[in-house]
């Protein structure tokens, strides 16, 4: 992707600052992360690293090849790392030292910085906002609390970003110049959105819907579809024959001399076993794929004020950074009534943003995708107790709405507060996440 020139400032600060946060999360791991000679990686980096219930599982891959993940929501996640693990492959024995962070740090930074470049060229290509407006709410996006932190942790949220930015970016083109997607290009959309996470394969499907209309139901276009969802089955059934049952194998060979050795261990897995369960209410069902992932139980209401609207966008400074899975309760409140009031405001924004940008179909094509994830996560329930990880998938609506508002608005007062947000965020949860990490 080439970065014009008035672009390049964005470009610049996002590197460095992208940099500081990724370096900040080695530099508080070094010793641990960094041992490369006879180590279980699984200790190393999961009884290590706790950041919210963000998955670590990409460092224990990067390390020694094993896949912890749910592959058939992440089929492509094992192709992108896999030259990771080659080259530290390379590098750890001879050196006893583990690159496995420095390389998934180098992917992050990468990703982050193309994602921040396109969300800017999208709110100054087609949403149509002026230099100044597009930096502070580029600036305002990543001050968001689980944005920020996605953009550090070695999960796949900083990865699918860029992806949905892109597909944003090249719908936003085609409605502003009333063309056709091409099929072959909302195909290599679908396939690299949907590998790296592949619920978001339906956001590509809507964006090519609204920028194609009734041209999407043909037989070649679904077809364009089809084909890359059977490669992406194909590599799940790869991997899952190639790598995860061995490894599940094995695992059970472990798991049986364990057993045998420390039974009150075993013990304590059940107890914590337990504890999940009641951590992630109730599923709409258990016996199938993804549905299993529901929750019927967890209060909406609560959900909404603390976590997806909460948690989500200003860090909670009780149980800071803990896991749900682990010990951190679903609800925690704030200390201060401020952060309510902020909170308020940004909810308000955005209801006041999608009033304003309602008939703009490039808004619908980001409306549609919130609501799909509403849907998913406050409907299903999927993800529900720990909601906030998926910031990254959706809160782009802040800004993208609000560059619709100050566009119309010639008011000060509104950039002074829209302003006043975006410095309270950064403020806020980047001396949160600093303060935590040191």
């Amino acid at each position: 992707m080439l970065i014009r020139k008035e672009e390049r400032p964005v470009a610049l600060v996002a590197a460095i600052v992208f940099t500081l946060l990724n370096a900040l999360l080695i530099y508080a791991h070094y010793d641990s992360f960094t041992r490369g000679a006879h180590v279980g990686f699984w200790s190393v980096f999961y009884n290590h690293l706790n950041m919210s219930g963000y998955d670590v599982f990409s460092l224990i891959f990067i390390s020694c090849m094993r896949l912890h993940w749910n592959s058939l929501r992440h089929p492509l996640f094992v192709l992108l790392l896999l030259p990771l693990y080659w080259i530290n492959h390379q590098l750890m024995p001879p050196t006893e030292f583990n690159f496995a962070p420095f390389l998934m740090a180098v992917l992050l930074i990468v990703c982050d910085v193309a994602g921040a470049v396109l969300l800017h060229r999208i709110l100054r290509d087609i949403v149509g906002a002026n230099r100044s407006d597009a930096a502070m709410l580029t600036a305002m996006f990543y001050g968001i609390a689980h944005v920020m932190v996605a953009t550090m942790v070695p999960d796949h949220f900083a990865l699918s970003l860029p992806l949905l930015m892109l597909t944003l970016y090249v719908t936003g083109k085609h409605l502003l110049h009333g063309t056709r997607m091409p099929l072959w290009q909302s195909a290599v959309l679908y396939f690299f959105t949907a590998g790296v996470t592949l619920t978001n394969g339906v956001k590509v499907a809507l964006a090519a819907w609204i920028a194609n209309g009734k041209r999407i139901f043909t037989l070649r276009s679904i077809l364009s579809f089809v084909v890359p969802t059977v490669i992406l089955g194909a590599i799940y059934i790869g991997t899952q024959n190639i790598i995860i049952a061995p490894q599940e194998r094995s695992i059970k060979r472990i798991e049986a001399h364990v057993a045998k050795k420390d039974p009150a261990r075993i013990e304590r897995l059940k107890k914590h076993d337990e504890f999940v369960r009641r951590q992630n209410g109730e599923a709409m069902t258990k016996k199938v794929p993804l549905l299993e992932w529901s929750d019927m139980t967890t209060s909406r209401w609560q959900s909404a004020v603390h976590n997806l609207m909460g948690e989500s966008l200003q860090l909670h400074r009780d149980h800071l950074m803990e896991d749900v899975q682990q010990k951190r309760p679903v609800f925690v409140g704030y200390r201060s009534f401020i952060n309510y009031v902020v909170e308020a405001v940004l909810v308000l924004l955005l209801v006041v943003s999608a009033w304003v940008a309602r008939r703009e179909r490039f808004f619908l094509v980001v409306a549609s995708w919130f609501i799909f994830d509403m849907t998913m996560h406050m409907g299903f329930g999927f993800g529900l107790n720990e909601v906030y990880i998926m910031t990254a998938h959706w809160a782009f609506i802040f800004p993208i709405g609000a560059a619709y508002l100050l566009r119309r608005s010639p008011s000060g007062a509104l950039r002074l507060l829209v302003a006043a947000l975006t410095v309270w965020l950064w403020a806020w949860n980047g001396t949160i996440i600093v303060g935590y990490l040191l």
